[in-house]
């Protein structure tokens, strides 16, 4: 039998290592055990897995991880990696107050209307707008945003 799995905890599951999301208790006593996917193939993969029937889960302690420092210039795959892992988080924002988040930053001169187009889009249900206006006003830039 298993030790106690809790949300956040790494499992080893048929040989894949999973991030577990949820557990629930089944109706025969068991647990369901909804997770997602660290390993290579099975990154990102939802699938949720019976107690009962896998007998071989395995529980990764944290306590066991070996930290390997960041060789390169400036940290910089460490900043790689922290940034892919921010750009996959959705953002919390209430409805009211979607905000842009990397759109701003590209190499352009932004001008403050080439964002109302993004702006306006975020508080639709379904985002599909028309731009048009005047040649030369940036909608490659509007649309890119």
């Amino acid at each position: 039998m298993i030790g106690v799995v809790a949300p956040g905890a790494r499992v080893v599951i048929r040989d894949a290592e999973w991030l577990v999301r949820k557990v629930d208790t089944t109706s025969t006593g068991g647990r369901s055990i909804h997770a997602v996917g660290l390993s290579e193939l099975v990154k990102d993969r939802e699938a949720i897995f019976l107690s009962e029937l896998e007998r071989d889960i395995q529980i990764l302690d944290p306590a066991e991880t070996t930290l390997v420092p960041d060789t390169s210039p400036r940290f910089r795959d460490a900043l790689l990696y922290i940034e892919s892992l921010m750009r996959q988080t959705p953002p919390t924002d209430p409805p009211s107050e979607e905000k842009i988040y990397i759109g701003h930053k590209a190499a352009m001169d932004l001008v403050g209307y080439q964002l109302d187009p993004a702006l306006q889009a975020l508080q639709q249900p379904r985002q599909r707008i028309l731009i048009a206006d005047a040649v030369g006003l940036g909608k490659t830039l509007e649309a890119g945003v």
